[in-house]
């Protein structure tokens, strides 16, 4: 089943109001200046990976979703339940 692209791209903004959050509780939750939170809905900032994996579990969102909603390009990005993820020929994968 293919995922609503209007649910994808929600700006971070929407995603933290969703789960009942201001800004402000939502930066409080991450362990985060007001101000650090204020750049990246801006998208100002981009956070780094510890902070989006946080984000990811706050906001109950995949890590995909979150960083459309930071802005980052996830073109080409499999998602998880992709098959391409799988490899072609798990016999063929060798130890070194």
């Amino acid at each position: 089943m293919k995922q609503d692209t209007r649910e994808v791209n929600k700006p971070l903004k929407d995603l933290i109001e969703e789960r009942g959050y201001t800004q402000k509780s939502f930066a409080e939750a991450l362990g985060l200046a007001y101000s650090t939170v204020k750049f990246y809905v801006a998208r100002q900032k981009t956070p780094g990976t510890d902070i989006t994996a946080k984000m990811c579990v706050l906001l109950e969102k995949s890590p995909k979703q979150v960083m459309t909603a930071l802005g980052i390009d996830v073109s080409g990005i499999p998602d998880d339940k992709t098959e391409s993820l799988k490899p072609s020929n798990p016999l063929a994968i060798t130890r070194g």
